[in-house]
This record gives C-alpha cells, structure tokens and sequence, in this order.
C-alpha cells in the first residue's frame, strides 16, 4: 500500500483502533497544548482533511485556526464536520486515514466522507427512550421506559429501530452473517447488562466485538446517563476505498485539485455559481476566480464541508 498524501486530522475526535486499519488518523485535542500543535504541524502532507464533532464544533474550528497559523500556508486543510455520535465519529476518522492512501486528493477524500458514513450500521442499548430523538420511539417503547430494568436496543439507520432487550426476546438482528468482513467496536455501560459483546454479536450476525474506551459524551449524545455504543464497520480497506471514491471527478478550476462537489472543499471555488456570475454580469472580472483574485473563502480559512 502507499504511503498517504493526504493527511487527516481528527480535530476533537478520538479514534480507537479498527480491525483491518493500521493506519492511524493524527489527532488535535481541543485542549491541545503548543507544543503538540507544533508537532502535528510537522506530520501534515501538503493537502489534509479535518474532521471536527458538530456538537463542538466552535472550540474545535478554533483550535484548528490556531493550527492553520502554525503551519504558515505549508499545508491546505478541508474542513468537514460530523454529526455521528461519538463513538461512531471516532470510527469514521480511522476508516478517513485507511482510504487516504488511495484518494488522489485530499478534496477528493473530504467529497467522499458522507459516502463513507454510509458503510458504518451504529447501534446503541439504552435504558431508557424517553428522550430520545432520533430514531424516535413509538409510545409502547416510552411507556416501556418507565418500568424497572428496562433496556433497549435502537438503531437509527438505516431502518430505525427501538427494541426491547429482554432474556424474553432475542435481539433484533441489524446484519445476517457478517464473517469477517465486518467487524464492530462498542463502548460504555448500562447498569444491568452485564455482557453486551454477547448481546452484540447476536444483532451483528456474529461479528467479532471488541470493546474499547469510551469517548467524551457518549451517553448525553444519547439523551441518557448510561449508553453502551456499538459500530460496526468494514474490515476490507482496499475494498472500502474503491466503494467510497468512486466519485465523478473534475478538477478544480482555481486550485487544481480533483473534486466531485462544490464548492471545492480546498479552496472555496464554485464553478458553476463563478460561470453563473460572469453570464449576468458580462464581464470576467465579475468573479475573483476569472480575474486572478482570491477565491471567495476568506485566506488561510478552511472551506466548510458538512456531512448529512
């Protein structure tokens, strides 16, 4: 395999370790000190990916502007946002740094993130569903939540799914026969289930379930004080990579770079809102893309890409 041009940061994420993955994604802690920063300034390839949390995403947008000045220009980031809960995001980061090897551009790989989110099934048992939003439980499931040692199984995609954990009713089953083609990371605790990787494997059609840290905000993400978190996700990089950047690319008018969709998540261009421009204006210098100037995102700041 060869070596990433592309680098991708994972700016307020952790990300575990992932069967099948050995290459890691840098991290950038909101709280990151100088000197990491410094650090991390050194170990980025010309052309990098952020990913930042979106439910912290102002403290992580500031911490990787102060990044962005260390470098001094050297390396052109795109900045992209999640809205998967914590667990989910970290796995996503460290599926981002297994597919950079093989994307001819870091706006490339930025264009291919909500493609990546798609490979990912999250899952999580609750103790309760009262508050949930999404997926949003029926009124049995609610009133459920109401009774001693209650638990649940959701799902929020793609088919969502609230349902009871009993030793009365099986689990529902979210994928048949993984083998070891998928494999899932959990994390957290809910008082009461004692052995989730058990539980786990029987709804992820007898994936390998390995247990790891829990991140910063896993259970309040889930609107409860206890979560156990479950990811499951594809083993195959090589495979993963072909699916996820199987994109229609062009390149970039103003930067160069392959991309497949606007605005360029390097640089800020937009084509076709420039060609636009020029058509009603009637004249080149209508668009700074046209007459030489700076594209329309402000210097040294990272086009925002978000993910749905």
């Amino acid at each position: 395999m060869a070596l990433p041009n592309t680098s991708v940061v994972a700016v307020g994420i952790e990300p575990p370790l992932l069967t099948g993955h050995a290459l890691e994604p840098l991290t950038l802690p909101i709280e990151a000190p100088r000197d990491a920063l410094e650090d991390l300034a050194i170990e980025l390839h010309a052309g990098a990916v952020a990913i930042l949390p979106a439910a912290r995403l102002e403290p992580a947008l500031r911490r990787l502007h102060v990044l962005q000045s260390a470098l001094d220009g050297r390396s052109r980031i795109a900045c992209c946002q999640t809205e998967l809960s914590p667990l989910a995001a970290g796995v996503l980061v460290g599926l981002a740094a297994s597919v950079a090897p093989y994307a001819p551009s870091a706006a490339l790989l930025a264009d291919a993130l909500p493609a990546l989110e798609q490979e990912l099934l999250v899952a999580a048992v609750l103790p309760r569903v009262l508050r949930l939003r999404k997926p949003r439980p029926p009124l049995r499931a609610r009133l459920r939540s109401l009774l001693p040692g209650a638990r649940f199984l959701v799902s929020p995609e793609p088919e969502p799914i609230v349902a009871p954990v009993h030793w009365r009713h099986k689990p529902p089953i979210l994928l048949e026969d993984a083998g070891d083609e998928i494999a899932v990371v959990h994390a957290g605790r809910v008082r009461g289930v004692g052995a989730p990787a058990q539980l786990l494997a029987e709804a992820f059609g007898g994936a390998t379930v390995e247990e790891v840290q829990a991140p910063p905000g896993l259970a309040s993400r889930w609107r409860v004080t206890q979560a156990i978190e479950a990811v499951a996700y594809p083993t195959d990089a090589e495979a993963m990579a072909r699916r996820v950047l199987a994109l229609p690319a062009t390149p970039c008018p103003w930067c160069g770079e392959p991309h497949a969709a606007l605005p360029c998540a390097l640089c800020g261009h937009d084509r076709d809102r420039a060609i636009a421009t020029k058509q009603v204006l009637g004249r080149p210098e209508a668009d700074p893309s046209v007459s030489g100037f700076a594209p329309p995102t402000q210097a040294g700041r990272p086009a925002e890409v978000t993910l749905r």
